[in-house]
């Protein structure tokens, strides 16, 4: 055979050989290849995931299987309300609770109803939800009239948790909040911002219990300001639970303060009060309550709710134009602490969202959320339709129609890994 002979190439059968070993073939290949995509998608933001779905039906199905959820950023998959809100002081739902998916799709991930609870045949009042966990009030007959339990829970794993019980009469507490962020811990933390009355029978915030499930123990801190309010959101971000209060230097501003109760701050709203024409400049926003009623609430604070999107404190609310006669919604984002300086992030006629020139809007639309990922502003409108703002492009979309709906929704993002502070 001759040197040129020896330098020729391989036959082409034996490239064949070659590509079909390295090429996969067959079901384990298949399966090794959608690993490697769903490690990959593990490693995308929530709002990138979501964008994802569209790509191809083997992405969506990749996306949604129970398998891979674990492993998978979540976001915001919808809100509970319900056809009561209570008619106590605070803010909660009572049962029967109802579900609706930002997708416009009623059937949610889990049974609404919570069935899974201990005792889920005695009434339940929803308070909270942060993060893929709920905090809800469980009723015991046995322990007497009114005699009740704190209980977390995790609808998506059906793991919940009975706290003890913090010794403060419900009469005590304006609000119950819940803190979880599993970024920065798998413990959460519930909140009773506690008040008692003055002598001129003003209520007064005095102080704060906090429960951690770390310790499994209550702490109580003292801490007083003007007024707290009953029924405005609270927002947990960075370790501090943000929630509206009245102030003598600030007046109506936003108030913070940390799981052990020993850090407090207080933030300035921006136009967070009446203007002379009676309509309320503030809308603070969480992800989700309505401050019920009127331009303010009974405590005298300005209309408005709070909520973190993006991992920056929002705040939102209506203001009139230079001229006075125009009224815009005017959203800010609070994104250095030490500085308390709000940053306008969005601003729009609202006779640019969706026509209304009404004074009166409470009477025509309530805002229930901001989205956590996305530039998306959620809000009721006649009391039946459940709409989303996009704040990029400006359009509005309706996302289901909920007759009968009250104002008061809960945001949830489902939280599929297990969690040591739950047990069955």
């Amino acid at each position: 055979m001759s040197a040129a002979g020896d330098r020729s190439p391989p036959r082409e059968e034996g490239r064949a050989s070659i590509r079909a070993r390295a090429l996969p073939s067959g079901p384990p290949a298949g399966r090794l290849i959608d690993d490697i995509l769903v490690e990959i998608l593990s490693r995308v933001p929530a709002k990138e995931l979501c964008r994802c779905k569209s790509v191809s039906k083997h992405w969506f199905g990749l996306i949604h299987h129970p398998d891979h959820r674990k492993r998978l950023p979540q976001t915001l998959a919808g809100f509970f309300y319900g056809s009561s809100a209570g008619t106590t002081a605070q803010r909660l739902l009572e049962l029967p609770f109802r579900f609706t998916s930002v997708s416009g799709d009623r059937c949610p991930p889990f049974g609404a109803s919570l069935t899974f609870l201990p005792n889920h045949h005695l009434p339940v009042d929803l308070l909270d939800s942060c993060n893929g966990l709920l905090l809800c009030r469980c009723y015991h007959v046995s322990d007497g009239v009114g005699a009740f339990h704190y209980v977390v829970c995790n609808p998506a794993t059906q793991k919940w948790v009975v706290l003890p019980s913090s010794c403060k009469d419900s009469s005590e507490v304006a609000t119950t909040s819940l803190g979880f962020d599993p970024a920065l811990s798998s413990h959460f933390h519930v909140f009773e911002l506690v008040v008692e009355q003055n002598y001129t029978q003003d209520t007064e915030l005095c102080g704060v219990a906090v429960y951690s499930s770390e310790t499994g123990e209550w702490i109580y801190k003292e801490k007083r300001w003007n007024r707290a309010s009953r029924h405005s959101a609270t927002v947990f971000l960075d370790g501090l639970l943000f929630f509206r209060v009245l102030d003598l230097e600030y007046h109506d501003c936003v108030a913070a303060v940390d799981t052990k109760g020993e850090t407090w701050m207080k933030f300035r709203v921006p136009g967070g009060q009446v203007d002379d024409f009676g309509l309320a400049d503030g809308f603070v926003q969480q992800m989700l309550f309505r401050v019920p009623g009127g331009p303010a609430d009974d405590f005298g604070l300005a209309h408005g709710f709070i909520q973190q999107s993006q991992g920056c404190l929002h705040f939102a609310n209506f203001q009139r134009d230079e001229h006075g006669v125009g009224i815009r919604l005017v959203v800010y984002v609070l994104k250095n602490y030490e500085s308390e300086e709000w940053i306008v992030k969005h601003s729009i006629k609202t006779s640019d969202i969706c026509g209304w020139t009404d004074l009166w809007l409470d009477a025509d639309f309530d805002f229930i959320a901001i989205h956590p990922e996305c530039n998306s502003l959620f809000f009721i409108a006649g009391g039946v339709t459940l709409m989303c703002y996009n704040m990029d492009n400006r359009q509005v979309k309706v996302i289901s129609y909920l007759g009968g709906a009250k104002p008061l929704f809960l945001p949830y993002v489902p939280l599929y890994t297990e969690s040591l502070s739950l047990h069955c």
